[in-house]
């Protein structure tokens, strides 16, 4: 099971990283940049249930350093199940980056409540 944790967030990381790699901008400032492009109210649900999301961005960059290269391991998240709240948080955000950029119409009230049941789903 942590192994597929695992891949799920370094897939979603690399996934963003692909997206702005025409960009000359670090990882923290690419996942940044990926977060202001959610629609306001997608940003504003994710601050709620991550707190400080610049705080939250350097969690899942350390974690990335630490899972790819070793490095930062007092930064990381290495809790398995706040790797697993963060990866499903993160998973949801690129979902909802992926369908705007699509330009599919997001139903907001059933977005919300898929939300909250991935949240609360174990894996």
């Amino acid at each position: 099971m942590i192994l597929s944790i695992i891949h799920k967030v370094l897939n979603r990381i690399l996934g963003i990283e692909s997206y702005f790699r025409n960009e000359r901008l670090t990882l923290r400032d690419k996942i940044n940049k990926f977060i202001e492009e959610l629609p306001e109210s997608y940003r504003e649900l994710l601050s709620e249930h991550v707190g400080n999301t610049d705080d939250w961005i350097g969690k899942l960059v350390s974690t990335r350093v630490f899972l790819t290269h070793g490095d930062r391991e007092n930064m990381a998240v290495s809790n398995p199940y706040k790797l697993v709240q963060m990866t499903k948080k993160f998973g949801f955000m690129v979902r909802i980056f992926i369908l705007q950029k699509l330009g599919i119409t997001i139903d907001k009230p059933k977005i919300l409540n898929k939300f909250k049941n991935v949240l609360t789903t174990h894996y």
